[in-house]
């Protein structure tokens, strides 16, 4: 038993990296009808920056906010001077910017910096901690903390401010929005700085464990649209407890389904996505009816 839940706890250190990935694609998808496959890109680009901040000598703590806002102000620039463009002329060419910003990105990422990996300290220091005969690294504990902390702060904006109850207005009903006096491209802009912002902690946090490259993203972005699509994009909520259970199926079935050890792993928790969506299409949490701008 004791093995078990230690392989549970393991995986749910790596869900919650899928669930805030997953997250910040819900908080696009809603908002404006895009898959964005750039979310995993944008968030490494932002764990370079937060390494430029941490090497020209900033604490990690104080060029934390840093990166946040500066990753912030990219999604929402990306949001007003690409995606707008593109409002009302269908799926297809959002979707192919969505590649196309994936593609750009990562090539940029690697002509600058190479695809060498790069080290990336952790914050929380290198310990280790036993408890009920579980163990749990000091890495792994402050990154849980860390990104609970920004789902909590996520929901609490979403739900109990004025601020997310615009954006839930935009996204749900844009046209009555408008009429209410919604500036409906002001709020999709808000909308893409606030999933940059959450992806960039996801990159921050998976960093130390991943290191900084290029693709660092590319693998739990695959997860993360897997979390996404098992929770519901439709739903915040469905989109982070998909990440967390995408993260313990990972896990349990690479260290206990024979023939899945390794990258194999995989297979399990995208064949429970498939499984439920062919049951629940809209995912366990999502509406079967998404408004789409």
């Amino acid at each position: 038993m004791t093995e078990l839940l230690q392989q549970i706890l393991d995986g749910l250190s790596s869900g919650l990296v899928y669930g805030v990935l997953a997250l910040a694609l819900s908080v696009v998808f809603q908002g404006a009808g895009l898959l964005n496959f750039s979310q995993g890109a944008m968030a490494t680009l932002s764990a370079y920056v937060m390494l430029i901040l941490l090497q020209a000598g900033l604490s990690f703590w104080p060029a934390l906010p840093v990166t946040v806002a500066v990753s912030a102000a990219g999604g929402a620039l990306v949001e007003r001077t690409l995606v707008r463009r593109l409002e009302g002329t269908g799926e297809l060419p959002l979707l192919t910017l969505s590649v196309a910003l994936l593609l750009g990105l990562n090539a940029t990422m690697a002509v600058i910096w190479t695809t060498d990996p790069r080290t990336f300290p952790s914050p929380f220091g290198e310990g280790l901690i036993e408890f009920a005969g579980l163990r749990l690294t000091v890495q792994q504990l402050g990154s849980l903390i860390t990104l609970l902390l920004v789902t909590a702060a996520t929901a609490f904006l979403f739900n109990r401010t004025t601020i997310g109850l615009r954006l839930r207005a935009v996204a749900q009903n844009p046209s009555s929005a408008t009429l209410l006096g919604q500036h409906q491209g002001l709020w999709l802009m808000v909308g893409w700085a606030i999933a940059a912002a959450v992806g960039a902690f996801a990159a921050v946090v998976a960093a130390p464990v991943l290191t900084v490259s290029p693709g660092m993203m590319s693998f739990p972005l695959l997860l993360a649209l897997a979390a996404g699509t098992l929770g519901g994009l439709s739903s915040r909520v469905g989109a982070f407890v998909g990440g967390v259970l995408i993260g313990i199926v990972n896990n349990l079935a690479g260290r206990y389904a024979p023939g899945l050890q390794g990258d194999l792993a995989i297979v399990a928790p995208l064949a429970l996505t498939a499984v439920v969506v062919a049951i629940r299409p809209a995912g366990l949490f999502g509406k079967t009816r998404t408004v789409r701008v």
